[in-house]
């Protein structure tokens, strides 16, 4: 009925523009013009007899004035808006009331569309009244804080004042910014606090009255400039970057700084509507507030530098100069610490000294909705998604990263990125042009560096000149090796500019300080690289940068006729270039095709992690199958811990049901290739009698393979594949947590007692190990009941998407819970696998909770006084077909 009712509100809102008289300026829409959003019901600025009403409308900016009225309900009570005034203004716009010294007037903004439609903001109130609040001047204006004045005329002792601070000019935005408040006074001062440098705030004066809020005028101030000091205010702990001494808004490590919603850029909006931040990454974009505010040299932190930073340093509860947080020590010993800053949602500030939420400049991408922060307190540490509104701290980091120089990347063969027909795989342009000073710390750490440092990443498509016009001329390989006697040996095959190749030999030394090498022979380069352009490809050859997917090496171009530069030549291994062969063989049925293998190309590295597709087409039809198996030639051997998952198997178009855990991967014959055999009369899967296994993938109730009918098909086998990582095979040790949340500010983000369970990868197949857990939770906070209560794995799901496990047994305050097993549901967040028994997030918000009804998002039958208990057992990695 309710969607009946909205169907049958935006038609009459067609009708309406569509109908209008030929000469009023009326747009055609197909949408409604306003939503329930649209309207909004200001201030009001008022005197002991009158009052001035504020209001706004957004979506009626291409219509005539005519088309639409504005105006207020106004009256004595909430529900009795028995008056109506008409407004002036277009999308601000107001209007006047009069009454008596003391009244109090109710008043609702509104927007009528041609006299038929009516959209209203909220119920606000304001009290006529001779009181007045004074906004005063600004004084001790820092680069962080400043002190703000001002004073009350005939006011009630019982109200509140303070100051409305706010980063965006204009009445009403004044109006809703935050407030610092103080005790009604003739004249007082507040400190404003967590401000950026160089930056314009706008503040006014109030006072409270209960029934309404009586303004000042509004003024401004700017605040000073800081300079941010490279060299003194960032900690090298030994990570993949430096971080930040202080948080955004602070000049000292105790000071709490700000508290910035996802992509505010003032530390001061107060809306808890999600469309007034960013629902992106923002970490170095527009909307990064700490890149922004210091010139580009340091940016919010990625959600990943957070995983490290809780990762890999040691963590301890502390107080510092009075002040509660964390201490985080490096591993190279230095350390840095975090004040508990609490957050803010919309004016309130909570958990200031006792709960830490800090913000990355990373998105939730299972709901943009919410921000991926990291929250700690006394007890336990998390990451966390918080919604965008909720203003959070932040601690930078440097935009220069520690990037790690591995010299064992060097050891492989080596091509420059560029084919014949011009295509290339990281590098748009085979040769990129530096100044004279670059090198390791501003190409692959990003530091800013005085002197000559630029870059020229000239591409091959509009500048085949720099390469002497023709891709030909960058054909060659360049192989580094270690002998066994630890000699550096370096072949080079080089074409000329005649079109051969010259092969030369020789040793090299790599300066790991400096990042150079020195070789006797010359490095690998474009043809058009001979003497007077470029003479010296030996000495002291710069690394720019050195990866697992790239290269750049630098020469100094001698060219007098174009001056003095430097020139990458980048490079990637040879591997990457032309990636890897996957085949797909589908052998049975006694059909003459039978070894044919279906083959694709899988880009190496990390452009091959993903999800593919490969497609057997059968010249005759297999009756059965007997040796079914995917191979990625050498792909174990370039990666010796990838993991490949079969995700979906069709023949002839329809759907395959199999066991994955039944499977066997990896390097199975030890010749280098990763396979992934589903069946194979003569390899793992084969079911001698002797060793009594029965363990078909495609059979309900096992059995051996030998002629497997459920993988016969006419023409087409398909198989889709997962390549999930190339450096870890999903095995080790997890540990299960528990999450149980009555609010933000209460509960546990994951709490655990030690216990774990491990992913075994033996004979080349995967098993669960001590899979059952017993978790118990103490905690006064939780009474209310809860609004998320779920065990989480973190990386689990990542590897093992068809994870299932099942709750034994709860137990609150000591009593066994029953509850409908059907509704505690399997579920993720990105990587992590949950056990989810009620999130109002998640996927039991649809599905129905299996402990009780929902009141709004809270499940009062999850609430509990001392402790929570939580049995529960993983029993499958792989999902299992309903035969």
């Amino acid at each position: 009925m309710k969607n009946k009712i909205l169907f049958g509100i935006m038609a009459l809102v067609m009708s309406v523009l569509v109908t209008g008289c030929s000469d009023d300026d009326y747009a055609i829409n197909t949408t409604a013009l306003l939503n329930d959003s649209s309207v909004v019901t200001g201030s009001a600025d008022v005197t002991a007899t009158s009052a001035t009403l504020h209001g706004t409308v957004s979506g009626l900016e291409s219509q005539a004035s005519s088309a639409y009225v504005i105006g207020f309900n106004y009256g004595a009570a909430a529900d009795a808006l028995t008056e109506r005034i008409v407004a002036t203004g277009g999308e601000e716009f107001t209007a006047t009331v009069s009454g008596c010294v003391n009244q109090t007037i109710y008043y609702q903004a509104y927007v009528t569309l041609q006299g038929k439609v009516t959209y209203k903001g909220e119920v606000k109130s304001l009290v006529l009244t001779n009181a007045r609040a004074v906004t005063g001047d600004a004084t001790q204006v820092g680069a962080n804080k400043a002190t703000l004045a001002g004073s009350l005329i005939d006011f009630p002792t019982d109200a509140e004042s303070g100051i409305m601070v706010s980063g965006v000019e204009g009445t009403e935005n004044v109006r809703a910014g935050v407030c610092v408040a103080t005790d009604p006074k003739g004249s007082y001062t507040v400190s404003v606090e967590g401000l950026l440098p160089n930056t314009t705030y706008y503040y006014v004066a109030y006072l409270d009255l209960g029934a309404g809020i009586v303004y000042g005028e509004e003024k401004s101030f700017t605040t000073t400039g800081h300079t941010f000091d490279l060299d003194n205010d960032l900690v090298d702990l030994g990570l993949s970057t430096k971080w930040a001494k202080y948080n955004l808004g602070a000049t000292s490590e105790t000071e709490i700084g700000g508290l910035f919603g996802f992509g505010d850029m003032t530390g001061f909006n107060t809306s808890i509507d999600p469309a007034n931040y960013a629902s992106a990454d923002i970490y170095k974009t527009a909307n990064d507030i700490a890149n922004k505010a210091f010139g580009g040299k340091v940016t919010m932190p990625t959600i990943a530098e957070f995983e490290e930073l809780f990762a890999l340093c040691t963590k301890e509860w502390v107080e510092v100069e009075g002040v509660a947080g964390y201490k985080f020590t490096g591993p190279n010993g230095n350390s840095i610490f975090m004040p508990a800053a609490g957050s803010r949602t919309q004016g309130a500030i909570a958990g200031a000294g006792v709960d830490g939420y800090y913000l990355s400049g990373s998105i939730n991408v299972s709901d943009n909705q919410f921000a991926m922060s990291y929250h700690f307190n006394s007890a336990a540490d998390t990451r966390v998604t918080t919604p965008v509104y909720q203003a959070l701290a932040i601690r930078p980091v440097s935009a220069a990263k520690n990037v790690p120089f591995v010299k064992d990347l060097l050891y492989r063969t080596w091509e420059i990125d560029l084919k014949s027909d011009g295509s290339y795989l990281i590098f748009p342009g085979p040769t990129y042009f530096y100044g004279m000073d670059d090198s390791w710390r501003t190409v692959s750490n990003g530091e800013p560096v005085l002197g000559d440092s630029w870059c020229w990443a000239a591409d091959f498509a509009g500048n085949s000149w720099a390469v002497g016009g023709s891709a030909d001329n960058c054909r060659g390989t360049m192989t580094f090796s270690k002998e066994e006697d630890g000699t550096n040996k370096v072949v080079v095959s080089q074409v000329t500019t005649e079109g051969t190749f010259v092969e030369g030999e020789g040793t090299f030394t790599i300066d790991e300080e400096n990042k150079t090498l020195t070789l006797d022979v010359a490095i690998l380069a474009p043809a058009n690289f001979v003497p007077d352009f470029v003479n010296d490809k030996k000495t002291d050859i710069k690394i720019l940068s050195l990866t697992e997917s790239s290269m750049q090496l630098a020469v100094v171009r001698t060219d007098p006729a174009q001056g003095p530069a430097q020139l990458s030549i980048n490079y990637i291994p040879q591997l990457n270039k032309y990636g890897f062969t996957a085949k797909l063989t589908c052998y049975g049925g006694d059909a003459s095709d039978a070894w044919n293998s279906a083959v694709t190309t899988i880009p190496a590295g990390d452009a091959g992690v993903g999800t593919h597709t490969i497609t057997f087409n059968a010249e005759v039809p297999r009756t059965f199958g007997q040796v079914y198996v995917l191979d990625i030639e050498g792909y174990a051997a370039a990666y010796p811990d990838a993991f490949v998952r079969i995700d979906a198997i069709k023949a002839d178009g329809k759907e395959v049901k199999f066991d994955a855990s039944k499977f066997f991967y990896g390097n199975i014959e030890n010749g280098g290739t990763y396979r992934v055999e589903m069946a194979n009369i003569w390899g793992c899967g084969h079911n001698d009698s002797w060793n009594g296994l029965k363990d078909t993938p495609f059979q309900p109730g096992g059995g051996e393979t030998t002629e497997e009918t459920a993988l016969a098909f006419e023409s087409t086998f398909e198989v889709t594949f997962t390549i999930v990582s190339i450096s870890s095979n999903g095995a080790g040790v997890y540990a299960p947590k528990l999450i149980t949340v009555p609010d933000w500010d209460h509960g546990t983000w994951g709490f655990d007692q030690g216990a774990t369970f491990e992913v075994k990868y033996e004979n080349f197949q995967y098993s669960l190990v001590a899979p059952q857990f017993d978790i118990k939770y103490e905690s006064a906070d939780c009474a209310a009941g809860s609004i998320m209560t779920f065990i989480e794995v973190a990386d689990l799901y990542g590897f093992f998407p068809g994870t299932h496990a099942v709750l034994d047994n709860l137990y609150l305050d000591g009593s066994e819970v029953t509850f409908d097993a059907t509704k505690v549901l399997d579920a993720n967040d990105s990587s992590k696998y949950r056990l989810e028994l009620w999130n109002c997030y998640g996927v039991t918000k649809n599905a129905g909770c299996a402990f009780g009804t929902p009141d709004g998002d809270v499940i009062k039958e999850l609430g509990f006084s001392t402790s929570m208990e939580v049995k529960f057992t993983f029993h499958k990695l792989f999902a299992v077909p309903q035969w």
